[in-house]
């Protein structure tokens, strides 16, 4: 796991983590621009205040894409099971080698 220090929000952060340096970067300069924009769009709200609804955002941003995973996973699901049911399943002789 690597150490870092950075300044996120208008915070100093350290913590450690096993993402590589690219990868935390990159999610620190996300957080930041998201962090500018509810700042420009919330007026006067104190700090914390900005904080929570960026992490309101995110929580939100999170939730949609889990739902979509798992509607994807669902349907893929439903397919390979009505692939099986109809006998196309992998080795079935019903379907050409891959490739050809």
């Amino acid at each position: 796991m690597e150490s870092y220090q950075l300044d996120v929000c208008e915070l100093k952060l350290a913590f450690r983590t096993s993402a590589g340096p690219e990868r935390v970067e990159r999610a620190r300069r996300y957080v930041d621009t998201l962090y500018d924009q509810m700042k420009a769009y919330g007026g006067p709200l104190g700090k914390d205040k900005v904080l929570v609804m960026l992490l309101i955002s995110l929580a939100d941003d999170f939730l949609q894409l889990r739902d979509k995973h798992s509607q994807a996973d669902d349907r893929l699901d439903k397919l390979l099971q009505s692939l099986k049911e109809n006998g196309m399943e992998s080795g079935s002789g019903d379907m050409p080698p891959a490739g050809i």
